[in-house]
């Protein structure tokens, strides 16, 4: 090993990257260079040095951190209390718009009548051929406006 490789080797000893055998090669040119021996103790020292400035951040943070935590289980404890108060509103209440629905279909369903409201028999109706290179029958109901496609039958398909 040299100089120029041993920076590379350094950064990934420090990373925990360097096999076995490569730890070995660069423990055996660290005793030889002084220089990539100091490298190397800078490098090293650097982790414990962030560590350390870390520990010290987080405890300067501490009193904020433990203010944020204090609001935040206030909110989830807010928030439980909201869904103990009104329960039995989201549990109950599909039944005063299923009346509402059951009432509305009674009201509007024509009454008194031989047929349903939608019978196929209502609508003048006429089966047409529409030009194209496939065959197509469009079923038409001729009312008094303009004529309206209700169905389109292209070469056996719908």
């Amino acid at each position: 090993m040299d100089c120029r490789t041993a920076p590379e080797k350094i950064l990934a000893k420090a990373d925990g990257l360097l096999l076995r055998q490569e730890e070995e090669e660069l423990a055996a040119h660290l005793a030889e260079c002084p220089a990539c021996a100091a490298d190397d103790a800078a490098i090293s020292a650097t982790g414990p040095a962030l560590r350390a400035l870390t520990g010290i951040r987080a405890m300067e943070k501490a009193p904020a951190l433990g203010a944020m935590w204090t609001r935040v289980r206030a909110g989830i404890e807010e928030s439980r209390e909201t869904r103990r108060r009104f329960p039995w509103i989201a549990r109950w209440a599909w039944i005063p718009v299923a009346v509402a629905l059951a009432v509305s279909a009674l009201l509007f369903y024509p009454a008194g009548t031989d047929r349903s409201p939608f019978h196929p028999r209502s609508f003048d109706v006429a089966v047409e051929d529409v030009e194209s290179d496939a065959g197509t029958v469009a079923l038409v109901d001729k009312g008094e406006d303009l004529p309206t496609v209700i169905w389109i039958i292209e070469d056996a398909k719908t």
